[in-house]
This record gives structure tokens, C-alpha cells and sequence, in this order.
């Protein structure tokens, strides 16, 4: 993503395209966490005023991607552990009651979607494009609870969806994750397809269980792996 280019969409607000456009950049780590949001130079590099891009910082705010100080400004938010684990709890709640739901109904064109998802994991993996894996994984859960047929599970999972893709495309890197996530997924939609509900919700929750235990042992790994190197790293932060 350039940061000097956003798209054009008639139905959005200045404040709202900005928004999206650093949203975006936050998620793919184009900017990184730390990273200071100079309001002069960002406004130059899009084109914009300062005024509708502190209002673009103010929404980032709200959704935890940015944080306002003062005598500093906008700063992309960091990650750490226990966020993540804060997050990944919730989301199992979301998910795992998405995935009941969505054993009872069993509608079709969703079931169908989400077995193409899982064709196109495996080939994002196979071809080692693991962005984009991790861009339709995000897809096949967004997907598991828009059609689960309850309409305030979608909205409350909504305001935690972009915090979560940060922690997701760091995910979609851990070595053998990626291939791990693909046969969690093809579990869960199994349930699914056969109408077990309850199997369902336990392979949903399960899985995002996983996903966090697979971050904490690399990041534990990793830990020793600098302490023995002479580092002595900050294990609190990702």
C-alpha cells in the first residue's frame, strides 16, 4: 500500500477515505507499531489538510489502532501479549457461537464460500503468499458470523475486527501456522456441513486457542533464542 494514494469513494468523507487509507497501513504494518503520524508531512504525502486528518487520527483512536498524547501527537498503537490475548478470547466467543448458529442453518452459498476460501488458503500457502492466506482466512471467519443468522454478534464483532487483522497478518508468518490454521478451518467448516452445532463451536474456539498458544511458544522460543545470543528482548510486546 502507498500512503501517498488512497482510494476514491464517493459514499465516504475525507476523514473516513484518510482513515481508511491509515487503517490499512496500521493492519499491513506499513506502519509500524511506535511509529510517530507527523501531521505535516502525512497531510503533504496524501494531499490533504490537517483538519480532516485529525479527524481520521480521532476515529483510528476509537478503534485502539492509534493513540493521541499530548506534546507528541498521533502514534500507532503497540501490540503486545496480553492485547492479543484479551482479543483472541473475545473473538472465540464470537466464533464459536457463529459457528453453532451457523451448523443449524447450513446455508448453501455460505457453505460453498466458505469451501472456496479454503481452496484459495492452500494455494496462497503452497505459493508462499501468506499476506494473502492471511486475507482470506480473515474472510472465512468474517464470513462464519455475517452468515450465522445473529445480527448483534456481527456488530459487536465489528468493533474489534481491525485490531484483530494487526495480530492475524503477524500470525499468517509463524512457521508451519499458516498450514496448522488451513486443517482448523476445514474442521471447523466440517461440523459445520454436518450440522453438529456443538462439534462446531468447540473446533471454532479451539482453533482460536491455537492460534494463541502457537504465538506464545515462537514468541517464548524466540526469547531464548536472544538470550542466548547475548539480547535481552521485552517480552511483553510482539
Amino acid at each position: 500500500m502507498r500512503l501517498d494514494r488512497f482510494a476514491v469513494d464517493g459514499h465516504m468523507l475525507l476523514p473516513e477515505r484518510i482513515a481508511s487509507a491509515l487503517r490499512e497501513a496500521i493492519v499491513g504494518s506499513v506502519l509500524a507499531p511506535g511509529a510517530r503520524l507527523g501531521e505535516q508531512a502525512l497531510a503533504k504525502r496524501l494531499g490533504v489538510s490537517r483538519v480532516p486528518l485529525r479527524e481520521a487520527f480521532r476515529v483510528l483512536a476509537g478503534e485502539g489502532l492509534v493513540l493521541i498524547q499530548p506534546n507528541r501527537g498521533a502514534v500507532v498503537s503497540e501490540r503486545s501479549e496480553g492485547e492479543l490475548r484479551e482479543l483472541f478470547a473475545v473473538r472465540s466467543l464470537f466464533e464459536s457461537e457463529a459457528a453453532r448458529l451457523l451448523a443449524r442453518s447450513r446455508p448453501q452459498p455460505a457453505l460453498d464460500a466458505l469451501h472456496a476460501m479454503i481452496v484459495d488458503m492452500k494455494r496462497a500457502v503452497r505459493a508462499g503468499r501468506h499476506d494473502e492466506y492471511a486475507h482470506i482466512a480473515a474472510r472465512f471467519h468474517d464470513l462464519t458470523v455475517a452468515a450465522c443468522g445473529n445480527g448483534l454478534i456481527g456488530q459487536l464483532y465489528d468493533r474489534i475486527r481491525t485490531n484483530l487483522r494487526r495480530y492475524q497478518m503477524m500470525m499468517a508468518d509463524l512457521p508451519g501456522s499458516p498450514a496448522k490454521s488451513i486443517r482448523e478451518h476445514e474442521t471447523i467448516l466440517a461440523a459445520i456441513r454436518s450440522g453438529r452445532a456443538a462439534a462446531a463451536a468447540r473446533a471454532a474456539g479451539m482453533h482460536v486457542g491455537e492460534l494463541v498458544h502457537r504465538f506464545e511458544r515462537h514468541r517464548m522460543q524466540s526469547v531464548r533464542t536472544a538470550k542466548r545470543s547475548g539480547k535481552n528482548p521485552d517480552p511483553r510486546k510482539t
